[in-house]
């Protein structure tokens, strides 16, 4: 009886020390410590990207802190579908995992017969952030707020039109959805990015643009022709401190953005699960992660894997209703 007791004592003690140094998790059903080779995460963009780097970075703030190898392997084309479908082809032992983002739930509905139903078919693990979306106005339309914008678009209908980034966009999904909250009319341009849209902007063809922070703030200058009038996150950001958020603007619950986060195949054995989510988010709050999203306007609100499961579903539903309401088709 001592001995059964002190072995018991021992074994508490080794799984202790184990979670306190982010050891290798052991998986009683197997017997095989995880991770016990390189765990890898496919990212749907091509190498060089907001998408790109930020996996590369997690991966090396994730091995630092685990001793893990995680590699990243770029797998771009068919809309992310070629990576979602080898992540959720691959075995659930979490050494195959999605570098997830807004895209991962929309071009399915964008797509008929798209391969991979994210809600269904992958397991999220962790929520790392988002990037608002923000408005502005080419700096000769009368407009020097929402409310302001909403009453010209109210007296002119159909004469305002904005830009974004394409049909499908996640700035095109936040134009139609202002549309919707404000109940006005303004005509959709759609852009190969948001690059011309600006310059177009800037150059007075159209009115108004959805855009990401960073891409907007390098023509805050004085006199540079953009006028930012509002940022569609939960707070100000830090780029932008003057400008206030849609719901500062008179629209409760009013966010749309970039988001980016980790997925894994369905089946997860729930350890491993566990042991992913805590140092995916923990790698995600070191200093050098937090200082690239800063860059990137990111606001760095992690979620777990339950509680991004819930956004995604949401997420998803909203902007269901958003795609067929406006009625957006993609080539």
């Amino acid at each position: 009886m001592f001995r059964n007791t002190f072995a018991k004592l021992i074994v508490g003690a080794v799984i202790a020390f184990m979670t306190i140094f982010n050891a290798p998790l052991s998986l009683a059903q197997s017997g095989q410590a995880f991770p016990a080779r390189p765990i890898k995460i496919i990212v749907a963009f091509a190498a060089g990207g907001s998408s790109d780097i930020l996996a590369r970075l997690l991966a090396q703030q994730f091995t630092l802190r685990t001793g893990a190898t995680v590699v990243v392997e770029n797998r771009p084309g068919a809309s992310g579908a070629i990576a979602m479908e080898v992540v959720a082809k691959a075995a659930p032992d979490g050494y195959t995992l999605l570098w997830g983002s807004d895209s991962t739930v929309v071009q399915p509905l964008l797509h008929k017969d798209f391969p991979v139903d994210p809600l269904k078919d992958l397991t999220p693990l962790a929520k790392l952030g988002t990037a608002p979306i923000v408005i502005s106005v080419n700096k000769n339309v009368p407009a020097n707020s929402i409310k302001e914008l909403v009453d010209l678009a109210k007296a002119k209908p159909g004469a305002l039109h904005y830009g974004s980034g394409g049909s499908g966009s996640t700035q095109n999904l936040a134009g139609e959805e202002f549309k919707h909250r404000a109940n006005i009319n303004m005509v959709h341009i759609p852009y190969k990015g948001t690059a011309p849209a600006l310059i177009d902007t800037l150059g007075g063809s159209i009115e108004v643009v959805f855009t990401g922070v960073v891409e907007v703030s390098k023509y805050m200058a004085p006199g540079s022709g953009i006028r930012v009038l509002a940022v569609m996150g939960k707070d100000r950001v830090a780029m932008l401190p003057g400008v206030p958020t849609m719901i500062e603007s008179g629209y409760p619950d009013f966010i749309s953005g970039s988001w980016f986060g980790v997925l894994a195949p369905v089946g997860l054995p729930p350890q491993v699960a566990s042991y992913l989510t805590e140092n995916i988010i923990a790698a995600s709050q070191t200093a050098e992660f937090r200082q690239r999203t800063n860059a990137l306007a990111l606001d760095n609100i992690t979620a777990n894997g339950p509680d991004t499961a819930a956004f995604m579903k949401s997420f998803a539903a909203r902007t269901k209703e958003t795609i067929t309401r406006a009625g957006i088709k993609v080539d």
